[in-house]
């Protein structure tokens, strides 16, 4: 992305509905979503709330990822009081790389936090 000088805040991801198995993502029960966004120097929590399909609603605000005491990664808001340590690195921030890291050393943290 660097060398093509690519923005992070461009990278998209998505799971088309006809791959290998025939798995989409209600099947799979994920998706990418927007739950804030900046407007007028203030965070407003974006959100979906379908009536036909509470399985679908979607968190909302600005989120971190967190350890509880059991080990178990929980996401919840940023101002959660009860949760541990913030678990995600940032690796971009408003454009700028604030790390580097190699594809071995990302495998060796996603093996330690499995385990």
């Amino acid at each position: 992305m660097i060398g093509y000088k690519f923005s992070a805040e461009n990278v998209l991801f998505g799971q088309g509905g006809a791959l290998l198995q025939q798995l989409d993502r209600d099947t799979c029960q994920w998706a990418y979503k927007a739950c804030a966004a900046y407007i007028d120097d203030e965070w407003v929590d974006v959100f979906k709330d379908p009536v036909t399909d509470i399985g679908k609603r979607s968190k909302r605000g600005r989120l971190m990822l967190y350890k509880n005491d059991n080990g178990d990664f929980i996401t919840a808001g940023i101002n959660a009081k009860t949760m541990d340590v913030e678990q995600l690195t940032p690796i971009f921030l408003n454009g700028k790389l604030m790390k580097t890291c190699t594809l071995d050393e990302v495998r060796q943290v996603r093996f330690e936090t499995t385990r």
